[in-house]
């Protein structure tokens, strides 16, 4: 097999975010290819915050031993600053990195919704009271201030941007240019991936998460982590969902709407200029 991508024990492939845009959906499917090892546990937030110490921690999540071209982690929080860009670089020059894109709209009512479920925004909060309660549901939708300085320090032939929607729209298209930008051979998807990895839970989920696993995430994050390694938790997940149901979206205020079309322009500008002209720009008038 051809290494030549690969660092001896080293993470060469990183899913920097972004927050509720597809990142879970990428990591799988991105999984699926015999020369790619993502790992099982997701968000390890090594850069930013840990790096450089403690490499032997986390690189116990990464089989080395075995014959994978690529080892990559998805962490989509590491999108949001120039720091960690810096420290990914330095860890691995030669890294290849991929963000993920979503309506930049879309994207913030989804990462209201689970910041419910985390109880960051109170669950009785309306939209306009949760853009008050946390500014990174606005943040994290402007693109356009983060991800072109992943361009800047990895460069074309490193970095990557895809699109949530196009994927979906054209999940074979997608599949081939990432293969391409990975130097991969192209292989046949499972029709499974075409089914969202880490949907937002419905109001009775919401509860029921917030109850039972936000304890143990924030008191016991070793014990959490190697919770989320057993199949056994991912079965409880999908079950939960199944029976609690996902997100029932609102329709968003014509006014609101106005105003965060407004908001965003910079980011469709953005979306424009990267090649999703016709995926965003046509969602951002139909809004």
């Amino acid at each position: 097999m051809d290494r030549n991508n690969t660092s001896l024990n080293q993470v060469n492939l990183f899913i920097i975010g972004v927050n509720k845009a597809g990142s879970s959906w990428l990591h799988y499917l991105l999984d699926t290819h015999p020369d790619v090892y993502m790992s099982k546990v997701k968000e390890h937030n090594y850069f930013g915050k840990t790096y450089p110490d403690n490499r032997d921690e986390y690189h116990k999540y990464f089989p080395f031993d075995k014959e994978f071209r690529y080892y990559g982690e998805s962490t989509p929080t590491y999108f949001s600053s120039r720091e960690i860009a810096e420290e990914i670089k330095e860890y691995c020059p030669n890294a290849k990195v991929l963000a993920i894109v979503r309506d930049p709209i879309q994207r913030l009512l989804s990462h209201y919704y689970f910041r419910k479920q985390i109880g960051v925004i109170p669950e009785k909060a309306d939209l306009d009271e949760g853009l008050e309660i946390d500014p990174h549901l606005l943040i994290d939708s402007h693109y356009e201030k983060t991800l072109p300085v992943y361009q800047e320090i990895f460069g074309v032939d490193n970095f990557k941007v895809v699109s949530l929607e196009g994927g979906k729209q054209d999940i074979d298209a997608l599949w081939k240019e990432m293969c391409e930008f990975l130097g991969l051979t192209l292989t046949d998807l499972p029709d499974s991936k075409l089914k969202a990895e880490n949907p937002t839970g419905s109001k009775a989920f919401r509860g029921f998460y917030r109850a039972a696993v936000l304890p143990i995430k924030l008191k016991a994050p070793g014990l959490y982590k190697l919770i989320l390694q057993n199949k056994l938790f991912y079965w409880i997940k999908t079950i939960s969902l199944a029976i609690l149901g996902t997100a029932n979206k609102q329709d968003i205020p014509n006014e609101l709407m106005l105003q965060l079309k407004r908001e965003f322009e910079p980011t469709y500008n953005y979306l424009d200029s990267i090649g999703f002209a016709n995926t965003y720009r046509r969602n951002q008038v139909n809004n």
